[in-house]
C-alpha cells in the first residue's frame, strides 16, 4: 500500500491516528483527544501501518491532537478491565500484547530512517514518553508536562526508563522515577528530556519549515528548529532544588536513598520526599531503583527487553491491578499492596522480575 493510499485512510477524524503531508515531511497526529491521546492497541497498529510506508520520507513529525496532551500514557484502564472484566473486544491476552507491541513501536520510532521530530506539547507521560523521549529531535513548549507516575499505580518506569532516566544529571532520573514528580515547559530541556524549547504558537510555522527539508538530514532539521527557539528560554524551575536532589537521591540502594532523605541537610525537603516515596507501591520502588541502576549499563534495545521481562511478571501479580483500581477506577487512593515496606522486600524477590523469560517469548527487537 502506498503512502497516498495510507493518507486517504487516515485523514478521517474518526481515525485514532491522523496523517498529512507537509512538503517532504509527514505529520502524524495522535487522535484520541478526549482520552488525552492515551495509547491503545488499535492506535499502535495504525501507527505501524503508517510507518511501513515512510522509509523514503525526509522527516516525521509526531504530535497529539486537542491542545492538552501529546500522549498521557498507555490506556491502562482498558488493561485493568481486560483482567477484571474480559470481553471478546478486550481479552486477557491484551495484557501481554499491549506491552509487546508498545515497546516494539518505541524501538521502531527510536531507530527510524526519517528524522523523527517529537512535539512534546501538553501532557507527556508513560507511553507518551516512550514515543517521544528516544527521538533525535524532541521539542518542549510552555504547555509541556512530563511525568513518570507509574510507582503510584503498582507499575514501573517502562518504555526504556532505565535507559533515559539513568543518563540524566544530578540523580534526576531517580528523583523523577521513584517520586513521579512533574517537570513543566523549559524544565524538560534543562533536565535533558528535550532538546529544544519552542512556543506552542510557533509550532505550525515550524512544521511548515521542516517540510522544506528534502532529505533525511538531522543536522538540517536541528538548525531549523534552533531558529524557532527563543534566544533565552525560561530558567530551570527546580535549579535551586538540585543541591537537595543530588545528595538525597544518591546511593547504591533504595535503603541508602531513604537514609539520605531521613538525615537530609534540608530537613523539609528530606521529610517531604520521604512521605511521597512511602505513598508509592513498595515493590514498584524496588523494581524502579533496580531498573535505573541496571539500565545505565545497557543500550536502549537491551533496556526495552528488560522492561518486557519486568512487565510480564507484574501482569501476573496483583499490585498493578490494585493500583489502577484504587487510583483510576474507584479513586479511593488507599491501595493494599503485596508488600508493606519497600526496604524489607528480599533482593531475591526483586531479581525475579529481571530474569530471562523461560516459558514465553522474549521481546524481539
Amino acid at each position: 500500500m502506498r503512502l497516498s493510499q495510507i493518507s486517504a485512510m487516515f485523514s478521517s477524524s474518526n481515525s485514532q491516528v491522523l496523517i498529512s503531508r507537509v512538503g517532504s515531511a509527514l505529520h502524524i497526529k495522535l487522535n484520541r483527544p478526549s482520552q488525552l491521546n492515551a495509547l491503545n492497541l488499535p492506535m499502535i497498529a495504525e501507527l505501524n501501518q503508517i510507518l511501513d510506508q515512510t522509509n523514503q520520507t525526509s522527516c516525521i513529525i509526531l504530535s497529539g491532537e486537542g491542545g492538552k496532551a501529546f500522549c498521557a500514557g498507555g490506556d491502562i484502564k482498558t488493561l485493568y478491565f481486560a483482567k477484571t472484566q474480559p470481553s471478546e473486544q478486550n481479552p486477557p491476552s491484551a495484557l501481554k500484547q499491549f506491552f509487546f507491541d508498545e515497546y516494539k513501536l518505541d524501538y521502531r520510532l527510536a531507530t527510524l530512517k526519517p528524522v523523527l521530530v517529537a512535539l512534546m506539547d501538553g501532557i507527556v507521560m508513560g507511553g507518551g514518553v516512550g514515543m517521544s523521549i528516544h527521538a533525535p529531535v524532541r521539542i518542549a513548549t510552555e504547555k509541556s508536562v512530563f511525568a513518570m507516575p507509574e510507582a503510584k499505580l503498582g507499575l514501573f518506569t517502562d518504555v526504556g526508563g532505565g535507559y533515559f532516566l539513568s543518563r540524566l544529571p544530578h540523580r534526576l532520573g531517580y528523583y523523577l522515577g521513584l517520586g513521579g514528580f512533574r517537570l513543566k515547559g523549559a524544565d524538560l530541556v534543562h533536565a535533558g528530556l528535550a532538546d529544544f524549547y519552542v512556543q506552542s504558537s510557533e509550532l505550525q510555522n515550524l512544521i511548515s519549515k521542516i517540510g522544506t527539508v528534502q532529505s533525511q538530514n538531522l543536522t538540517e532539521v536541528k538548525n531549523i528548529v534552533r531558529q524557532f527557539q527563543p534566544s533565552q528560554i525560561p530558567e530551570f524551575t527546580i535549579k535551586q532544588q538540585l543541591q537537595n536532589i543530588e545528595p538525597g537521591y544518591s546511593g547504591e540502594s533504595l535503603e541508602q536513598i531513604f537514609n539520605n532523605l531521613q538525615n537530609h541537610h534540608n530537613q523539609k525537603f528530606g521529610q517531604d520526599n520521604l512521605k511521597i516515596l512511602k505513598e508509592q507501591c513498595p515493590l514498584s520502588l524496588r523494581i524502579i531503583f533496580e531498573q535505573i541502576k541496571r539500565g545505565q549499563k545497557l543500550d536502549l534495545r537491551e533496556n526495552l527487553k528488560m522492561d518486557y521481562r519486568i512487565v510480564r511478571r507484574i501482569m501476573q501479580g496483583t499490585d498493578f491491578f490494585e493500583g489502577v483500581k484504587q487510583v483510576l477506577v474507584d479513586k479511593n487512593h488507599v491501595p493494599s499492596w503485596s508488600f508493606k515496606d519497600a526496604l524489607t522486600i528480599p533482593q531475591s524477590e526483586v531479581d525475579k522480575y529481571f530474569a530471562v523469560l523461560e516459558n514465553e517469548e522474549e521481546l524481539d527487537i
